[in-house]
């Protein structure tokens, strides 16, 4: 018995270690948003290479994969090894820890902290598809966010768009109803200065010889082209007033066009109440746009 201590006290002098397991193998980990694996072939005397990679979840649902080499040593339990990424100029990064029981800790800079078990590539790739199933339902459920945002904002718009419109032809309708009794007296006007220009004319004819009668020609040409000029003016005008009411009726119309798509079918509960008040006056501004056409045009004829 005395025999076997001695022996064994001699060998931890001399410096001759119990033997370690190897820890050649495949390590996994996993956290809610990442899923790590190293995979170790020692090389002799404590040395050690391999392969890192981990598979990051970003906060947008996007995978971000990371390989890299990892190489060290070990020294019973203690760990020391550097982490380099396969970009060309990447930095190592140096970390240490443990390896107790199949059980791989290691820590490094800047909140490094791996606790990896040994395992099975598959047990890593399983990790790696439950990341990229959460990171789809992160992107849908943004793409449904953003879908939603989107038709909150056209419906904001369109309604604001839509109470503009019916404003405008709200305030169309008005003046429409301002301008039809108009029509009548300028037609009016119209007639009474043909009549003198006729009444004139005749005079005109009536008139012979020279002198005082020669005068009195002249004085009811005078006043003929008077006239003329007054009748073209009137004439005038109102071709500037059709041409402004052409062009408004006609953006108030093209806009309507567009508009009433929206007033039609499933209408959503935000233009739910603006919508009658809108179609209400876009009858209404259809009636008025005829009507006054049909003035305009049976004036023209005059």
């Amino acid at each position: 018995m005395k025999r076997v201590i001695h022996l064994t006290f001699w060998l931890i002098f001399c410096g001759i270690a119990p033997a370690w397991a190897d820890m050649s193998g495949t390590y996994v980990g996993k956290g809610q948003t990442v899923a790590v694996m190293v995979q170790i072939v020692e090389t002799g005397g404590g040395n050690f290479t391999g392969r890192y990679e981990q598979v990051a979840l970003k906060p947008d649902g996007q995978i971000e994969d990371t390989n890299a080499t990892i190489s060290g040593a070990r020294n019973g339990e203690t760990v020391v090894a550097a982490i380099k990424a396969a970009d060309f100029f990447a930095t190592a990064v140096p970390v240490s820890g443990t390896y107790r029981g199949g059980t791989l800790h290691l820590t490094g800079g800047a909140g490094f902290v791996l606790n990896l078990t040994s395992g099975e590539e598959a047990d890593f790739r399983a990790q790696v598809a439950a990341l990229t199933e959460q990171g789809q339902q992160i992107i849908d459920a943004r793409t449904r966010q953003q879908v939603a945002e989107k038709e909150a904002k056209l419906e904001a718009d369109r309604l604001s768009k839509l109470q503009n419109l019916t404003g405008r032809l709200i305030a169309f309708n008005t003046k429409a109803d301002q301008m039809l009794p108009k029509f009548g007296p300028v037609e009016q006007q119209w007639r009474a200065i043909t009549e003198r220009m006729r009444g004139g004319l005749a005079r005109e004819q009536s008139i012979y010889g020279g002198g005082q009668a020669a005068v009195a020609r002249g004085q009811i040409t005078v006043a003929l082209n008077q006239a003329a000029i007054e009748a073209n003016q009137i004439h005038i005008n109102t071709q500037g007033s059709y041409q402004m009411f052409d062009f408004n009726s006609g953006q108030l119309a093209h806009e309507s066009t567009e508009a009433n798509g929206w007033c039609q079918g499933t209408v959503p509960d935000s233009l739910s109440t603006a919508c009658p008040t809108f179609l209400e006056a876009e009858t209404a501004f259809a009636k008025h746009v005829s009507a006054l056409r049909a003035a305009f045009a049976e004036l023209e004829q005059v």
